[in-house]
């Protein structure tokens, strides 16, 4: 039996595993077996991980026209058919660091994250909080703490937008109080976010 091909989500990151069938319970996954593509939701990961995982099956099934079927696992309530699919079916105590773990800001801490796609993979790293930081082929998360803008390269793909508009509404979600998430198109900037940056 040919073991379908299983993504990790690790730190935005989507991770080819190399030899797959175990799954860690404050992980996710995304478990790609051709026309059926699953998304393992382990029962302490975190809402980033969540999204990622859920998103990219969806860009996997538009990629396949619409004709793949989605199921989600959720972690510790595998059927039978899912466990079938690996020769060593196991479950762990992993949970790998998520997005949100490294964006708990302090009230008066500012930082600027740069959302990257290459390949398959949406890479979301902190980059200095400067002008020269923003880059026309990609996408900037400016988090004041009270606000959040999305900067949004005039060259940027469509996939590194949507990802960076859910990251910014995702790890809103997780904070307490109302943020504001302003969308900034490159050459359109607001004076308050050019004085943020210095």
């Amino acid at each position: 039996m040919t073991e379908p091909t299983v993504f990790h989500i690790q730190k935005g990151n989507l991770v080819r595993m190399v030899d797959p069938g175990a799954f860690g319970r404050g992980d996710c996954y995304l478990v790609d077996a051709g026309m059926k593509l699953y998304i393992w939701i382990g029962p302490n990961s975190s809402v980033d991980e969540k999204f990622l995982a859920a998103a990219e099956a969806v860009f996997r099934d538009t990629a396949l026209k619409g004709d793949a079927d989605i199921d989600h696992i959720d972690g510790g309530d595998e059927p039978e058919e899912f466990k079938a699919l690996f020769d060593d079916f196991k479950l762990t105590d992993e949970d790998t660091e998520g997005i949100l773990k490294k964006v708990q800001l302090e009230k008066r801490e500012h930082k600027l994250w740069r959302v990257h796609h290459e390949g398959d993979d949406t890479f979301f790293a902190e980059v200095p909080m400067a002008r020269e930081s923003l880059r026309s082929d990609d996408v900037f998360i400016l988090d004041t703490f009270d606000d959040i803008f999305v900067w949004r390269g005039a060259e940027a793909s469509a996939r590194e937008k949507f990802d960076a508009t859910m990251i910014a509404r995702r790890y809103d979600a997780e904070r307490v109080g109302v943020q504001e998430i302003e969308l900034i198109e490159e050459g359109s900037e607001p004076q308050d976010f050019l004085d943020l940056l210095g």
